[in-house]
Formats: C-alpha cells, sequence, structure tokens
C-alpha cells in the first residue's frame, strides 16, 4: 500500500490540492494522511496557556475535513489525521521520513495564519529538502491538460536514487500512464541525453523529444503548454543545468506560475 502525505492548511488551495490527491490516492490505491502544522509564539509564559485552545481547535477542523472527505475515498482506507507543532517545512519532512510516506502531494501557496502551511516558500522548502518524491499542485490546473500525459524532463546525467526509479515505475503503472521524455541539448544537433536513463525507464517510456535551448524553465513550460501535459516530473539536481529552476527566485516562480502539477523526485 501507498502511503500519500497531504499538508493541509484549511486554505481553499489546500483544499484544491487535497481533491487531486484523493483522485491519485483511488487510482493508486493509496491511504491518505492528513497533516496541519501549527505553531504558538513564545516570547512570554502567558502565552503558552492558548497552546492546547490552538490545538484542540486545529484538531477539530481535521476531524471534519477527514470526516468530509472519506465518502469520495473508493479504497477503503479512512484517511488519518495529524497535527504536529513547528515549522512547516521542516514538519512536513520531518513527518514524512518518520511515518514512512511515500509521496507528498500538496498545494503551492496558503493562506498563511497560525497553520502556515502551503506558502511557495514553504512548497520550495519541502521540495528541496524532503527525501520523497513531491507533487506540487498549481492553484488552478489547465483545463486543456490530459491527466494521461505524464512528461518527465531529463538533463544529461544518471539518475542515482534507486528509489526513485522505484517509485516512477510502481507510479506509472498503478496509474496506468506511460512516460514521455523531454530532453534540452545543449549543443545544436548534439544529444547528451544519457542512454542508460532511458534504458532504465524503458518499460514505462513512450515517446522522448529533444530540443536544443538554454533556457529550461521557459523550454519546459512551453512545451507542457502545447501537448497539454497533465504532469510535469523532474528530478531535483540543485546543481546541474537545471539549477535555476531551484533557485530561490525561479522555483517560487515556477510552482505558483505553472498550470501543469509538477513531481519532483530526491536524486
Amino acid at each position: 500500500m501507498m502511503n500519500i502525505l497531504c499538508p493541509t492548511d484549511f486554505s481553499e488551495h489546500s483544499l484544491y490540492a487535497l481533491h487531486y490527491a484523493i483522485e491519485k490516492a483511488n487510482r493508486l490505491d493509496a491511504r491518505i494522511h492528513l497533516l496541519t502544522a501549527y505553531s504558538v509564539p513564545r516570547s512570554t509564559g502567558a502565552l503558552r496557556s492558548i497552546d492546547k485552545v490552538i490545538q484542540d481547535s486545529v484538531l477539530e477542523e481535521l476531524k471534519n475535513l477527514a470526516k468530509n472527505i472519506s465518502p469520495k475515498i473508493t479504497t477503503g482506507f479512512e484517511p488519518s489525521i495529524h497535527i504536529m507543532e513547528g515549522n512547516s517545512g521542516r514538519v512536513i519532512c520531518q513527518f514524512a521520513d518518520e511515518h514512512n510516506m511515500d509521496l507528498i502531494i500538496m498545494g503551492t501557496q496558503g493562506k498563511g495564519n497560525l497553520s502556515n502551511i502551503l506558502l511557495g516558500s514553504v512548497a520550495k522548502k519541502v521540495v528541496e529538502q524532503c527525501r520523497i518524491p513531491v507533487i506540487a499542485i498549481p492553484s488552478q490546473i489547465n483545463k486543456d491538460s490530459n491527466p494521461s500525459k505524464v512528461l518527465l524532463a531529463l538533463d544529461e546525467k544518471e539518475i542515482i536514487h534507486k528509489e526513485s526509479i522505484a517509485f516512477l515505475k510502481e507510479y506509472a503503472k498503478k496509474d496506468a500512464v506511460v512516460v514521455d521524455i523531454y530532453h534540452l541539448n545543449q549543443i545544436p544537433g548534439v544529444s547528451d541525453l544519457n542512454v542508460g536513463v532511458l534504458e532504465t525507464l524503458k518499460e514505462i517510456t513512450g515517446q522522448v523529444f529533444e530540443e536544443f535551448g538554454t533556457e529550461p524553465v521557459r523550454s519546459i513550460a512551453a512545451f507542457t503548454t502545447k501537448h497539454k501535459t497533465g504532469m510535469l516530473i523532474m528530478v531535483r539536481r540543485p546543481h546541474s543545468f537545471w539549477s535555476r529552476l531551484f533557485s530561490d527566485s525561479n522555483t517560487v516562480e515556477e510552482l505558483a506560475s505553472t498550470k501543469t502539477p509538477l513531481m519532483v523526485l530526491p536524486d
């Protein structure tokens, strides 16, 4: 059974991402785990008394949310609920590690109150630091996109993280999709696509597309729009040709502006 972690702050966008997660859980035969983080200022002792009040309030809201989504879940697995105090990005990664989550599905922005969990900066931190795949859900998915069209954007390197390869294969088989490959060559007419990766993923691979360009973010965005891609997959490579996607400004911009769900695989 696959376990999907769904952070929520009860905002409209986080609920939008949660409904996407429910659809995925039903297709993947996975269990949903709802997580809310909260924090209380500790500058004075007087504030500590409100800790329990906030925790109880958040717990009640989380229980109601789980109750409301249960009828939409067809797997037979009731959603579990969890509350943790602390920094949102750290809490999400910590929970994922400690409870053996397989996948995180979360939105890219939120309402920023005490539960403050889905701001762009938090999504960025989770994408960069968590050791399991993350699907970042934009505030509005392109209505013309085809959920069965999945695109893996590759650079010239191998995928070292074998767990990422195993997850991608399992995900593709359970979701009944083939994965097209997109590669941006740095030299016109010269392919530097890693053939080893293609061989490793051949059982789930569809078409392979290669283009020349020097702006990966723009090239990928243009390609996904043109081909009505339902999900974009990238391997986290903070020190490679794709590094500009994971720079402080472009990551948040990409997560905030894209209309394509983005799965990021650790490597």
